[in-house]
């Protein structure tokens, strides 16, 4: 049985129609029709401007349709009014279309998410929610092919012990190094943060309607993982020494910054800061820039992950005693990143260069504050957080980036 695109659409209509009905379900006490108008895959049949060629092939295929038993046609004024589905005909609707039925294919679903149960409760609770939605007749978050490649990622991502890079990762799972970014890192990154413990990692950046904040949060997210866009450094210059568990000693130079991968830095046994001060840095163009005595500097790259957490922890504990500072923005989300380090660490961090008499020094520099900026600083201010600062920032609507302050301060220093 050959038919035509329009015919099979005819079919997909009235079958769709079928599987959302209580009779499908076997629910219903009362006996339903399936019924649907020509308009639903002809809009112009109706119309006073419809091409009557057209008009009179949709009609022979209806009428072949009816012929073969699968429709009953409705007339009316000598038009078409309804198109009615034979209900002893179903097998055969599945069999032209080529198509299971939904039952079936709602207990593959359900059997794909319970071979990830058990894996982690992460997992556990998006799984069963699947599962549960399913069995209620309802679709599952995820279905298909899509739902297999997404929980894959999941397993992946929550079993890995390793530092691996993003296109790693979708060459692993999805045998495509693009992939993942094109389609899935969005979605699989939304699914974790909703069914995983992470909202500690967030502070201020909650806001997903900004492109920035959403692609921040999952950078994040995936940090925590030991999975990156591209390799992780912790860059860093002063005077210290480190000493790692495969014997290796390393001493840096304050005049030559330097830096290990996150990697190295699982083997690191111990270090000493022989500075006053540690200074934590948001911006590479300011940390290169900066030269401080006394003061050892860490680049931060904007918000922290675990491994960068452990690194500062692991000098804090080696090197009790020490000054503690965050140089960043005078923005909003430059104090949200002092919020997480303090939050993260359990650090006491102090701020230099963050002030209102450094906004006002630099006035001629500033920017104005975005709608998402005021948010933010509204939330600071609502919880007592440095007021000050985000109280003259709200008045004067403006912020500024800290790159101009180190290469004023440090002018001629690289």
């Amino acid at each position: 049985m050959g038919y035509n695109a329009v015919q099979k659409q005819v079919l997909e209509a009235l079958l769709d129609q079928y599987e959302r009905s209580k009779t499908y379900q076997g629910e219903n006490k009362v006996i339903q029709s399936f019924q649907i108008p020509p308009e639903k895959v002809f809009p112009d049949y109706a119309s006073d401007y419809a091409d009557m060629d057209q008009i009179r092939d949709f009609e022979a295929w209806m009428r072949e349709l009816e012929q073969d038993g699968l429709i009953t046609i409705r007339y009316g004024s000598g038009e078409i009014r309804k198109l009615t589905a034979d209900p002893e005909s179903w097998d055969l609707y599945y069999e032209v279309l080529q198509r299971r039925d939904k039952l079936s294919l709602q207990q593959d679903q359900i059997m794909l998410y319970q071979r990830y149960l058990g894996m982690s409760p992460l997992l556990d609770r998006f799984c069963r929610e699947q599962i549960g939605r399913l069995q209620q007749n309802k679709n599952p978050l995820y279905g298909g092919k899509e739902a297999e490649a997404i929980l894959e990622l999941c397993k992946f991502i929550l079993q890995n012990q390793q530092d691996i890079l993003e296109r790693e990762l979708s060459m692993a799972v999805l045998k495509d190094s693009k992939r993942w970014e094109k389609k899935y890192r969005s979605k699989v990154c939304g699914l974790l943060r909703k069914y995983g413990d992470y909202e500690s990692l967030f502070l201020g950046l909650t806001d997903d309607r900004d492109k920035e904040d959403k692609r921040e949060t999952e950078r994040i997210l995936l940090a925590e993982h030991q999975i990156y866009p591209n390799p992780s450094y912790v860059y860093f210059k002063g005077n210290a020494e480190f000493y790692f568990s495969n014997g290796l000693c390393v001493r840096t130079d304050p005049s030559m910054p330097m830096a290990f991968s996150s990697a190295a830095l699982k083997g690191l046994k111990a270090l000493y800061i022989g500075d006053e001060a540690v200074i934590t840095v948001e911006n590479l163009t300011s940390f290169n820039r900066m030269q401080m005595e006394r003061a050892f500097l860490i680049f931060l790259s904007g918000y922290h992950n675990l491994a960068k957490q452990a690194f500062i922890k692991q000098i804090a504990g080696d090197n009790p005693g020490k000054q503690w500072h965050h140089f960043g923005d005078i923005d909003p989300d430059g104090f949200y990143i002092v919020e997480n380090l303090i939050r993260g660490t359990g650090i006491d961090f102090h701020m230099v260069y963050m002030d209102t008499d450094t906004l006002k020094k630099y006035d001629e520099y500033t920017k104005p504050l975005e709608e998402r900026d005021r948010r933010k600083a509204e939330n600071l201010l609502a919880a007592g957080r440095y007021t000050d600062v985000m109280s003259y920032m709200l008045e004067k609507g403006k912020k500024l980036e800290q790159e101009i302050v180190s290469w004023m301060e440090w002018k001629g220093v690289l």
